[in-house]
């Protein structure tokens, strides 16, 4: 019928009493639904009708799945060890997922509003499985970019390319990560990230097979002045 004026009015009244039973998916659900329709109201956000409920209804829906995650992780602990990031995310999470790239993928509700968007993506992230995790994190280093950021931006496309490295399988997209953040370092300042970086890229040439271009970085850390050092993590 696409009477989505109707359809915001209802959500605004099941929304409260999902909150009241303490139905944080739903209320979660609702929140979304409620910005789902603000933005088919007005696709281009020129009127700016709702561009404040919008952005709070964002930020609910986005904190209230965030909850239910926490207390659906809570309940994997004692069978999963700390720290490890789970093989499967829960639904929850995969909700927030979901309405992050729906939002990053939305231009007039990024309009000049690329550092909120990274944040949200690069929060998002936290909850998620390797390779949910690094998609979210390639995306959100994309809107640092926008907005200027360009730090912001390397470094989370270097959180990318190592999530990329632990889910397997995705040796390409984790050496495109963390080529693509090389470049922005400069300085001496940057020396010790420098040859973090060059050491990621060599061991992942050598995991690709690409063992010429590998031994070129490696051979560049060898001859740098403090011996190409990196941290542990790193070697």
């Amino acid at each position: 019928m696409r009477d989505y004026d109707a359809a915001l009015g209802t959500y605004r009244i099941v929304k409260d009493d999902y909150k009241h039973d303490k139905a944080h998916l739903h209320y979660a659900s609702a929140q979304e639904m409620m910005v789902l329709c603000m933005y088919m109201i007005d696709p281009s956000g020129r009127e700016g009708r709702y561009s404040s409920d919008l952005q709070h209804s964002i930020e609910t829906a986005l904190y209230s799945y965030t909850r239910v995650s926490d207390e659906e992780q809570q309940k994997q602990q004692e069978s999963d060890a700390a720290g490890v990031r789970p093989g499967k995310a829960p639904p929850a999470t995969r909700l927030a997922t979901r309405l992050c790239l729906a939002l990053s993928a939305a231009r007039s509700l990024c309009e000049n509003r690329h550092m909120e968007i990274a944040d949200l993506l690069a929060s998002a992230s936290s909850h998620e499985t390797p390779l949910g995790a690094a998609i979210l994190l390639e995306q959100s280093s994309a809107h640092y970019y926008r907005a200027g950021m360009l730090r912001k931006y390397a470094f989370h496309m270097l959180m990318a390319g190592h999530m990329f490295r632990s889910a397997g399988g995705q040796e390409r997209h984790a050496f495109r990560c963390f080529a693509a953040s090389l470049y922005v370092y400069h300085g001496e300042r940057w020396r010790e990230l420098r040859s973090h970086l060059r050491s990621a890229l060599a061991a992942q040439l050598y995991g690709m097979g690409r063992y010429a271009l590998s031994m070129q970085f490696y051979t560049k850390l060898i001859g740098m002045m403090d011996g190409g050092r990196v941290s542990v993590r790193s070697q």
